[in-house]
């Protein structure tokens, strides 16, 4: 029994099969809480006038500039929505024109591009939650595809993007990405 005992103790202190599961799954989870790929650098963008793109990690007074941006454009369209909202389900639009064809055809199709118009804003209000939740959670400005920091440049023209410029060129080339917000342009 004892020989059994001593055999044990050299196959447990032996870093063997045993040990490396339990470091790999440690692996993962720290894949999981931090960003993959985030590293810092440039690139000059596509297009007729070039520019250069800042890839990093951004500084607490970008962060509160980008919060201030960000809760400015809620406050703006929560008013539009409301407004638009009214405005489709007013008592005007329930009673379509009788008096000519045209008129009712119109007045369909202004409220249907209303519709619209709420769903597209209502779209983007969930996006800007989605991005003041990642400010919350320190993860804003990071690519939620590839792990990269998005650029500095694409922040400021979209405050809450969730993916880089190179990850949404790969999804609308290759497809995917609809869980990110990549939707197929329609082809006429």
């Amino acid at each position: 029994m004892a020989k059994a005992t001593a055999a044990n103790k050299k196959s447990a202190a032996k870093p063997g099969k045993v040990d490396k599961p339990e470091k790999k799954s440690k692996k993962v989870e720290a894949v999981a809480e931090k960003p993959v790929k985030a590293r810092e650098f440039t690139e000059r963008s596509h297009g007729q006038t070039p520019v250069t793109l800042h890839h990093r990690k951004l500084t607490k007074a970008e962060i509160d500039e980008f919060r201030e941006l960000l809760l400015d454009r809620r406050r703006q369209l929560r008013g539009d929505v409301e407004e638009m909202e009214k405005e489709a389900f007013s008592d005007e639009t329930k009673t379509l024109s009788m008096n000519h064809i045209a008129d009712s055809s119109s007045e369909q199709y202004e409220q249907d591009f209303t519709l619209q118009q709420i769903e597209n804003e209502s779209e983007e209000l969930r996006e800007i939650n989605r991005a003041l939740d990642k400010i919350d959670q320190g993860t804003y400005g990071v690519c939620e595809a590839t792990g990269e920091y998005i650029s500095v440049e694409r922040l400021r023209a979209m405050p809450y993007t969730r993916i880089t410029m190179a990850a949404r060129e790969r999804f609308e080339r290759d497809g995917g990405g609809h869980e990110y917000g990549v939707r197929p342009e329609p082809r006429v």
